[in-house]
């Protein structure tokens, strides 16, 4: 996130600096000539650590402002001092390089005085592995070798030792042995850049807080809200309604399953609606089923009180049920997939409460 503000920072302020009312500016006198203003010599990318990025320094804002201090210290390259002249890699008697994924050394053939001195050169626990007229060579990935990784702040560290143990059998010592750390060091964040950009948006699932309306409220048998604290005896019928914040012309909402459960648990749980709208508990129960509502935008149902085996020695406190329904807007009349049927025991059938017409084998 700091990297992108950073960057779209970094764009505003480029536009800043070359976007003028006034581009040319023309000099009053004999030879006026048009000059354009010269533009800033930013440097491809650079190096920042994270102790230096303020994330309020590069948030993006409306309009202008100025460009603080702070942030030109970062964006603009600091100029340089002469450098000295070091010795070249071919005259170093150890050589380093650190690629990506590997790691690269060089060893001057001149350093010692016996000529199997590979056989004794290792590179933490990795021999030589290729030889010329003038080094040694070792070229290995990163992470092998047994090198040691360490973290900061700014930088990501491997390191290893370049040890050379000649064996020796003999009374005198002709080469001593040695050992010479090596360090690679990768910093962890680049911070800026010359130019800004556009981010790709990579499409993804958001998942939002449900407050869209839609509603089930326990009420009383004129669908009244319940007041609080009510209970029921097994075997009662408890009312609900549930609502669509809206209908659109042609619609009106549907209960493709419900489960109740212990309201202090989520388990066990007990489903008495299923197969996109299908009051399957009304086969077991006559107090289950739908009742017929004028509200376009309203559906209507009761369910037969009852409790889980493992509450009826419960002191009544817990004896706290809970309803768990998924609804959906669909069209007026049913359908095999959008349905409110309930299983009427002295007819055999299941009916629609709207149209009180016959649906078939809607229930199991």
């Amino acid at each position: 996130m700091i990297n992108m503000l950073l960057k779209a920072a970094l764009t505003l302020v480029i536009l800043t600096r070359m976007v003028d009312l006034y581009p040319l500016e023309t000099r009053r006198g004999p030879a006026s000539c048009p000059v354009l203003p010269l533009g800033l010599n930013l440097p491809a990318s650079q190096r920042i650590l994270p102790s230096d990025v303020n994330e309020d320094l590069f948030r993006p804002e409306r309009n202008q402002r100025p460009v603080p201090d702070l942030m030109k210290s970062i964006l603009l390259s600091p100029t340089s001092p002469p450098t000295v002249p070091s010795e070249t890699s071919a005259s170093r008697r150890v050589d380093m390089l650190c690629h990506l994924d590997r790691v690269y050394v060089r060893v001057l053939k001149s350093l010692f005085n016996n000529p199997n001195a590979w056989q004794y050169l290792k590179l933490g626990t990795c021999p030589v592995n290729q030889a010329r007229d003038e080094h040694y060579y070792f070229l290995y990935y990163l992470n092998s070798c047994n090198v040691t990784r360490q973290e900061n702040e700014n930088e990501v560290i491997y390191s290893n030792t370049l040890s050379y143990e000649p064996a020796s059998t003999e009374l005198v010592v002709r080469e001593l042995p040695f050992s010479l750390s090596l360090e690679c060091h990768y910093n962890k964040y680049y911070r800026s850049y010359q130019f800004g950009y556009m981010p790709q948006v990579v499409p993804q699932t958001v998942f939002w807080r449900l407050d869209t309306g839609f509603s089930i409220t326990p009420v009383d048998e004129l669908w009244k809200p319940l007041a609080s604290g009510s209970s029921y005896v097994i075997g009662q019928p408890v009312y609900f309604e549930a609502k669509a914040p809206w209908s659109p012309e042609g619609q009106r909402p549907y209960l493709n399953n419900c489960y109740i459960s212990s309201a202090i648990g989520s388990t066990p749980k007990y489903t008495v609606l299923n197969n996109y709208g299908c009051m399957i508990e009304s086969k077991k129960s006559t107090q289950t089923k739908f009742h017929a509502s004028d509200e376009k935008s309203t559906l209507r149902f009761s369910v037969g009180a009852f409790v889980f085996k493992d509450m009826i020695s419960q002191p009544a406190e817990n004896k706290v049920m809970a309803i768990h329904c998924e609804m959906a807007l669909g069209p007026e009349k049913p359908t095999p997939s959008l349905k409110s049927c309930w299983y009427n025991m002295d007819t055999k059938r299941a009916y629609y409460p709207r149209y009180q017409q016959y649906l078939g084998a809607g229930l199991p």
